[in-house]
């Protein structure tokens, strides 16, 4: 059994999963923060599915990149689960997490995620199978003219996350945008993901496990 987090933007997602069967998932309300929608969020989905807490194997959370609000509400929150419940942790990143959910592409896939002050972090990903892709060019910080490069630089280049939400209305003609819906990671697809590394026994450190944010705050910055 997965439990599965997804708050890597302001609002987020939950599921529950059996092996890659979704048994249930909610879709947090996008007009409040997670840190307020996610734990009765929890609660709903455990009297649906009708199990308990210490029922749950592992935790699969999107570590980031993303906000640095909902990031930390989605990570603390599966390290507090997995050490007060002693269950394994995963963490997935934002791209394999979008990339792996899509409909499936011949081409390359192209993540971004925003990191504010015109800049994205994007990577480049392929789909070897349904449901699963990847890392081709790992992620890098870089201006948002120079993540639409990347369908100059490859061939039949489809561009997708959360970055598009921002800057999606902006793009140069003829670029290939996925469906707005499959922009965002999903816990359901994180859960999924999550089964290929319970098969291989790769989980976390619950104590190092952090979040992956797209930038350092301006404060580290100047420091």
């Amino acid at each position: 059994m997965i439990l599965a987090l997804e708050t890597t933007e302001k609002f987020g997602s939950a599921a529950i999963l059996k092996d890659r069967q979704v048994l249930s998932e909610i879709v947090l309300p996008r007009n409040q923060r997670s840190s307020r929608t996610l734990h009765p969020a929890l609660q709903t989905l455990f009297e649906t599915v009708q199990i308990i807490p210490p029922e749950i194997d592992v935790v699969a959370v999107v570590a980031g990149p993303g906000s640095f609000t909902g990031l930390r509400v989605g990570v603390t929150a599966a390290k507090v689960f997995a050490y007060t419940l002693g269950t394994k942790i995963i963490a997935l990143d934002t791209f394999q997490t979008v990339a792996a959910a899509l409909p499936m592409h011949a081409g390359m896939i192209s993540v971004g995620v925003d990191a504010q002050r015109g800049d994205v972090v994007a990577a480049l990903l392929r789909q070897t199978r349904p449901g699963h892709a990847e890392m081709v060019k790992k992620p890098e910080m870089m201006n948002v003219n120079d993540w639409w490069k990347h369908a100059e630089e490859h061939e039949n280049v489809l561009f997708a996350g959360p970055a598009l939400e921002r800057w999606g209305t902006q793009t140069p003609a003829g670029l290939i945008l996925a469906d707005e819906a499959d922009w965002f990671p999903k816990a359901a697809a994180a859960g999924r993901l999550a089964t290929e590394r319970i098969t291989t026994k790769q989980f976390d450190d619950v104590w190092a496990l952090s979040p992956i944010y797209s930038r350092m705050s301006a404060a580290e910055e100047r420091t």
